[in-house]
Formats: structure tokens, sequence, C-alpha cells
């Protein structure tokens, strides 16, 4: 009689664990595998719109022109703390121009330059590093770089109060 329940309890087990193998998978997130409609389609068969007439024009790309004024040329510039980067020093002022993508640079106006661009703003210089400008403090420069910027900034305001022929 043992011999029978054990094999009846052993041929129950192994059946539910046969079951449990063709369980039906049910997702944890039921809601991911429903449909979704996208703007005015339809599910009767009609066509779909999503928004899009074939008469409708695309906005055309725009190039937008920075051009900066480089007060020097590039050179290595050192940190207070001894790391060095290579750039041109640049003046606060920039010439910005909106452009269509059809139209080149050669078209364009030139920019015009101040009569005394600004080289220190509030304690700050501007280098343009890779094609990028980047704001840094004066006082993070080494010495010798602080001094030319000064000197620089010397020079172009004496220029800049000369008086004009």
């Amino acid at each position: 009689m043992r011999a029978f329940l054990f094999a009846l309890t052993w041929t129950s087990a192994t059946l539910l664990s046969l079951q449990a193998l063709h369980a039906q998978v049910v997702p944890t997130t039921p809601t991911k595998f429903t449909k979704r409609n996208v703007g005015n389609m339809t599910d009767s068969g009609g066509s779909a719109n999503i928004g899009l007439s074939p008469n409708t024009t695309q906005p055309k790309p725009t190039v937008r022109e920075i051009s900066y004024i480089a007060l020097s040329d590039a050179r290595q510039w050192t940190s207070t703390d001894g790391k060095a980067l290579i750039g041109k020093l640049i003046a606060f002022e920039q010439s910005e121009q909106i452009l269509p993508s059809a139209q080149t640079t050669s078209n364009t106006t030139t920019p015009v330059l101040p009569a005394r661009p600004t080289l220190i703003r509030q304690g700050n210089v501007r280098l343009l590093v890779q094609q990028k400008a980047f704001e840094l403090p004066l006082d993070r420069l080494s010495q010798p770089d602080r001094d030319f910027i000064q000197n620089l900034d010397a020079a172009i305001a004496k220029k800049a109060a000369a008086p004009k022929p």
C-alpha cells in the first residue's frame, strides 16, 4: 500500500511539474503589449493619418554663425595650479548671424568690430579652445599670463583713446 501511495504521489508531482512547464506566460506589465493609436489612426481599416499632409512644407534649416574677435594668436595658457591649455584670447563681444542653410558665409556682411573690445569683464577673460569659448577668472591664470593680458588691455585702451586723424 505504501508503494502504491508513493507511486501515486510521485506521479501527481510529476504531472504538476509538467503542467508548470506548459503554463501560459503572463507578462509582468500587461499594458506593454496593448495596441496604441498614433495620431488619427483608426482600427476600422481606414487610412492612417498621423497629422502630416503631403502638402505640408517643412521649415528650412538655418545655420547660426558666431564670429569671435581674437585678440591674440593661439598660445599656451597656464593656470595657477600648473595645468596648461592652448587657446586664443577673445573679446567678450561677438557677432551672431542666423543664415538659411543654402546661403554661404561669403554672402554675409562682415561683423562690425567695436572701437574698444572688452578684454576683462568682472575679473574674467574669455579663451577660445578647440572652437569653443570658455570664460575663466583672471586670477586663475599664472602671473606671466595675467601680465600679458593686462599689457594687452592697456595697449587697446591707449589706442582707443588716441585721437583719430
